[in-house]
């Protein structure tokens, strides 16, 4: 799932999410949800939730494939 941090419009994010052809479900609120509600500091953060629906991980900033994918396999396990 993805969660828009800022104020974009819902056609801005659609247009996005197809230019990008992204596949996740999108939360669009508006208002700095995602700065207030999750704490965010920095964007990209990526949140790893394990098979149980637990958060067993948070990376903020940019990540490369490499370490999304070593990060995923941690929180699968």
């Amino acid at each position: 799932m993805a969660i828009n941090a800022d104020n974009d419009g819902r056609t801005r994010i659609r247009e996005f999410v197809q230019e990008n052809q992204l596949q996740q479900r999108m939360l669009v609120r508006g208002d700095g949800v995602g700065f207030q509600q999750y704490h965010l500091k920095r964007l990209p953060t990526v949140y790893f939730i394990n098979r149980k629906g637990n958060v067993v991980g948070r990376e903020a900033g940019y990540q490369s494939y490499e370490q999304l994918e070593k990060s995923l396999q941690k929180a699968l396990k």
